[in-house]
């Protein structure tokens, strides 16, 4: 449609009228990237009919739930409207922004910095006074549409599944289904896997112990179902398919639906107040229904102390996204294997420990508690910085070199830029002769391609050097402004919050936890090898190589309290040196944690076995479990296979 306004349309820069324009699909089943295509095509024609002269378009497509607020793309709109980059702003519908009413703050945020905001489908235009109230009308109905489908779908494919058995789940372990199959009528009992699944079911019911029926399942060769991710049973696995009543032949449907939670947007899985809905297929039965739920209560009964808690806030992550967690969860990594760490190491709710020993492909089962590991990754930052304290003038420099070579003169890059597309424009022009010359052919078109592909990547570059030389770099001025900044952020976050996380994971880009162990013995000590990059949360920073250089650091950090004939060791080894004749009671007493004889000659043992092996420190890094520690016999487990992650590579130590 056309849009009528009287309102005409300025380059903010004098020469070219600068659009962005906003286009999503959900990317759904039956959706088609074209449709991203076609969305920004009509954009432009937009711009058409309301500009006659040259344009830079600045595209933003993406797949994603319009209902969800923390999209990337919306923050990078906002940051697009607040520093005044563009002059235009167009979404075909206010639907494909957001499903909601966050469209119409954000068409303000445009509104306040001067961005025209158009939207043909919904009719609304900000030079016209009545956009606010057709905004929120536009909303309300892409609200309620979305609404209205959802309960309609809801319905409809309950009451296939009730009526003939439609809409059927994912097939699982034990059954065979075409590819034709529309309903669970149409479904094969695998009778093959009857016995394994009974045989499994009675041991389940002797031990409650998933983890041995998931041994047995392996053991005798019996695999898991064709959407399974990995292809061996864990007791995970096994809790899992008994609590399926499908094998009694009872399928259902409608154990969950989903709520929105409208702080992000998104809808989140909860247990169905009304409960599911079964249908009765005895074709499908591998045992009897009344043992599976006999069993299924057995095992409830046993594990209702260990599960989480729902309601009166008894459960601090209710509601909360997997991702969305506390440093360093979901961030740091075995350094063995490379998988990350998760909460709860070891049956300790605060410790971490690798993910991969877990599923019995690490033999690094060691936790460390997070809490300290946060806090002593804050004080090496707060260090750090402290040292740049003396660096004020080299700095500085840094930063002013930064700015000259981005921001001012174009310089050796945008020479570069311009020889390189007058050398392809060169190459274009030979291509198109050559087949002025010799006709169409297949290696013509392959080269033609190519040579289009450089052109928009070099378009692409010259767009990003306009920008830079439009705006002037977020870089931090002096180290004193970097540690003012870094400490307003700690001061502001609890260091338990998913928002202090979020920073910490921007200054501590990599976080490998290794062990190590007194040279004497001893249990195995977590210690982490950590990059530190202190202007993280600058996002020009990667932008000045040399400045990045100075402000990225490669540090160890030591997740465990030293033992007491460690720390008493540098002091007892000096009194003993001054006092040869003195024994180990008098340094005792003269030492401030007013240890034990024996720690104090373990204390003196240990500087000599340093000294003798040619040690700085007393700790030595572990590079396979040590055979002497009773407690780390993972590795001797049959189900255990050290699988590191794919592609991993340790860095060195």
């Amino acid at each position: 449609m056309s849009i009528q306004s009287d309102g005409k349309l300025t380059p903010r820069n004098g020469h070219t009228l600068v659009v962005g324009i906003v286009a999503r699909i959900s990317g759904c089943q039956n959706q088609k990237e074209m449709s991203l295509d076609d969305q920004i095509d009509h954009a432009k024609e937009v711009v058409a009919e309301l500009y006659d002269g040259p344009v830079e378009y600045r595209v933003i497509a993406t797949k994603g739930k319009g209902e969800a607020l923390d999209r990337p793309e919306l923050v990078q709109i906002e940051a697009q409207l607040r520093t005044r980059e563009l002059d235009l702003l167009i979404v075909e519908d206010l639907g494909r922004l957001v499903r909601g009413v966050e469209a119409v703050r954000l068409l303000g945020v445009a509104y306040d910095h001067g961005v025209r905001a158009i939207s043909p489908n919904d009719c609304i235009d900000t030079d016209e006074e009545t956009w606010e109230e057709d905004a929120l009308s536009a909303c309300r109905d892409h609200v309620g549409h979305n609404s209205h489908t959802s309960k309609r779908l809801k319905k409809k494919l309950m009451n296939r599944f009730v009526k003939f058995g439609g809409t059927m789940a994912r097939e699982i372990a034990g059954y065979i289904v075409s590819d034709a199959a529309k309903t669970y009528d149409q479904w094969l009992r695998d009778e093959n896997a009857t016995h394994h699944i009974q045989e499994g079911l009675r041991l389940l019911r002797e031990t409650l112990n998933c983890s041995a029926v998931a041994d047995y399942f392996n053991r005798v060769g019996f695999e898991r179902g064709p959407y399974a991710r990995r292809k061996k049973w864990f007791g995970s696995d096994v809790r899992e398919f008994y609590q399926n009543r499908l094998l009694g032949g009872f399928p259902g449907r409608g154990f969950k639906h989903t709520v929105k939670h409208h702080e992000t947007g998104r809808r989140v899985p909860v247990k169905n107040p009304t409960g599911p809905k079964f249908r009765e297929c005895p074709h499908l039965a591998h045992v009897d229904i009344a043992e599976l739920d006999e069993v299924n209560a057995l095992l409830d009964e046993k594990n209702q102390n260990y599960r989480r808690r729902d309601g009166n806030g008894s459960d601090s992550r209710r509601h909360v996204p997997r991702k969305r967690t506390r440093f360093p969860g979901q961030h740091a990594h075995c350094w063995y294997c490379g998988w990350h760490a998760v909460w709860g190491g070891n049956g300790v709710t605060e410790n971490l420990m690798c993910s991969g020993s877990r599923e019995w492909h690490c033999w690094n089962s060691v936790g460390f508690n997070g809490e300290f590991a946060a806090t002593k990754t804050v004080e090496i930052i707060t260090g750090e910085l402290r040292q740049l304290e003396g660096l004020q003038e080299q700095f500085a420099e840094l930063v002013q070199i930064a700015h000259r070579q981005t921001v001012g003169d174009p310089g050796a890059r945008w020479q570069q830029l311009q020889r390189a597309e007058l050398k392809l424009e060169e190459e274009r022009s030979n291509l198109l002769a050559a087949i002025a010359a010799y006709g169409p052919r297949s290696d013509f078109a392959d080269k033609l391609a190519e040579i289009d592909a450089k052109k928009l990547a070099l378009a692409k570059e010259r767009s990003a050097l306009d920008r830079l030389q439009a705006r002037r770099l977020v870089l931090p001025e002096s180290p004193v402004v970097l540690q003012e900044h870094l400490e307003q952020q700690f001061q502001r976050l609890a260091i338990d919050s998913p928002e202090f996380g979020d920073l910490l994971r921007l200054l501590v880009p990599q976080f490998h936890v290794y062990m190590v162990r007194m040279c004497d013995g001893g249990n195995l000590l977590p210690r982490a090898l950590v990059e530190i990059n202190l202007a993280g949360d600058f996002r020009d920073v990667p932008l000045a190589p040399d400045l990045h250089g100075l402000l990225t650091k490669r540090c160890t950090l030591d997740l465990f309290e030293p033992v007491l004939r460690e720390r008493i060791r540098f002091r007892a080894v000096a009194i003993a040196t001054e006092n040869p004749k003195m024994s180990l009671r008098e340094i005792a007493d003269r030492l401030p944690e007013k240890p034990s004889e024996p720690v104090v000659g373990d204390a003196l043992k240990l500087h000599q076995r340093m000294l003798s092996a040619g040690l700085s420190s007393p700790y030595v890094p572990v590079f396979e479990p040590p055979p002497d520690l009773t407690k780390l016999r993972r590795s001797k487990n049959p189900r255990y296979r050290f699988e590191p992650r794919t592609g991993y590579e340790r860095p060195a130590l």
